[in-house]
């Protein structure tokens, strides 16, 4: 029985008072087939649902709601996505509807649609008992996971993919020097492609191991390096009866910047995350890195720290909030410093379905050495804006389009290592 099944007769009785339609003869009306689907005879009256043609907005909606719970309740979980993510995006701040449809995906296997919608109604006024069961149901889906990845391909036109300088010149001791043009800004055009897959064997009751490979490339027209970035982890995932989660990794890594390793490192990453009231996680994590620089021949040691808490303000508005703190030490001192970062947003799920988020980012990134040319210690500071589109009526076998729009600034005191980008990012990703 999914989540929605116990207000389906409190709905029920509701709608039977505020909406009667006369029976003439034996014409079919939503009140018989409301009331078959509460005799057990959900299959028989199916057909006559999906040919039926509502009278009005209230009768669309009614019809949409008695046809997904049919399907739910004659064993066709995937018949049932498509009339209940209808509802669901007209009405979406009745948590009722999206209770329902979460359980029809969970039903039928998309355990990653089913855990939006469920992060999602726990913005929306429950009963402390059913809150206790939608984080229980969390729970249950994060440990039931053998296997775990995602997809992702898009195309990316960017004003300058390789964050390079706007300035025409440099100043260096009183000299002013003209940059070479194909060392300043240029637009490319590039795919984006990310692929991860991890295994999750069952250790211990509520503890799971996790194997995994992510592979992320970034491949130009040639205006802009290509950049392939693979990452290979080996720990453990636990969970506990009250929604904490903790995990432990080690890991190991490589970049290559048009086809020539750029960096590679090892490292330990350490996360804990947990419920703060009803709608609120809070989540932890620290990292330390050994990073070595191939080509340039050192190595740095990067510490880094990070928190972040998600809140359900309504079942429609999810904000966000994070910071990250990070320390690197190297003989090389031009490559030493520390970093500071924060970062809000949000996502705001509209009538008909339309998902918009918006994150915005302020980083403080400090140099220890005294740059032999320019005489100073570099110190970058970089704001970004990124809006990201979706709608859930938009997925296809899993399988949804992402639109995406960057702003990016860094203002540096080292004039070469200031740019500025917009980018945009058209594409699919898909999470199994």
């Amino acid at each position: 029985m999914t989540f929605g099944a116990r207000f389906f007769l409190i709905f029920s009785l509701v709608t039977a008072v505020a909406l009667a339609w006369p029976q003439s003869g034996h014409a079919f009306t939503l009140d018989a087939a409301e009331k078959a689907v509460l005799d057990g005879q959900a299959a028989q009256v199916i057909p006559q649902l999906e040919a039926y043609a509502p009278k009005s907005q209230t009768e669309a909606l009614r019809r949409l709601w008695i046809l997904g719970v049919a399907n739910a309740r004659a064993g066709r979980p995937d018949a049932a996505v498509a009339p209940l993510s209808k509802l669901v995006a007209q009405v979406p701040a009745n948590p009722m509807f999206r209770l329902e449809l979460a359980g029809a995906l969970v039903a039928s296997g998309q355990h990653k649609r089913a855990r939006y919608h469920l992060e999602q109604v726990k913005g929306a006024d429950l009963p402390p008992q059913v809150q206790t069961q939608v984080q229980n149901q969390i729970d249950r889906l994060e440990r039931s996971k053998n296997w775990q990845g995602y997809f992702r391909f898009a195309l990316t036109p960017e004003s300058n993919a390789a964050r390079r300088t706007q300035a025409e010149t440099v100043n260096l001791g009183g000299l002013v020097f003209n940059i070479n043009p194909n060392a300043r800004e240029e637009p490319a055009t590039g795919v984006e492609l990310g692929f991860g897959l991890a295994a999750l064997p069952m250790i211990g009751e509520r503890t799971r191991a996790r194997f995994g490979i992510d592979a992320q490339a970034r491949l130009f027209d040639g205006r802009a390096p290509d950049d392939v970035f693979l990452r290979a982890t080996a720990g453990i995932v636990h969970f506990d009866q009250s929604g904490r989660r903790l995990t432990a990794d080690v890991f190991a890594t490589q970049r290559r910047l048009d086809n020539s390793t750029y960096t590679r490192s090892q490292g330990l990453a350490l996360g804990y995350g947990f419920a703060l009231g009803q709608r609120a996680r809070l989540s932890f994590g620290v990292q330390h890195e050994q990073l070595s620089y191939v080509q340039s021949a050192y190595d740095v040691r990067r510490a880094a720290a990070n928190v972040q808490l998600a809140y359900a303000a309504s079942a429609q508005l999810v904000l966000r909030a994070g910071a990250r703190f990070e320390n690197r030490s190297s003989a090389y001192s031009l490559a030493a410093g520390h970093a500071q970062g924060l970062s809000i947003g949000g996502d705001y799920t509209f009538v008909g379905g339309l998902r918009v988020g918006l994150d915005l980012s302020y980083d403080h990134n400090d140099f220890d050495g005294i740059h032999p040319l320019y005489g100073v210690q570099r110190m970058d500071r970089k704001t970004a804006a990124t809006v990201h589109i979706t709608n859930q009526n938009w997925s296809y076998r899993g399988f949804a389009p992402v639109i995406k729009f960057g702003v990016e600034r860094q203002n540096s005191n080292i004039v070469i290592n200031s740019y500025r980008n917009v980018s945009t990012s058209l594409g699919v990703t898909r999470s199994f």
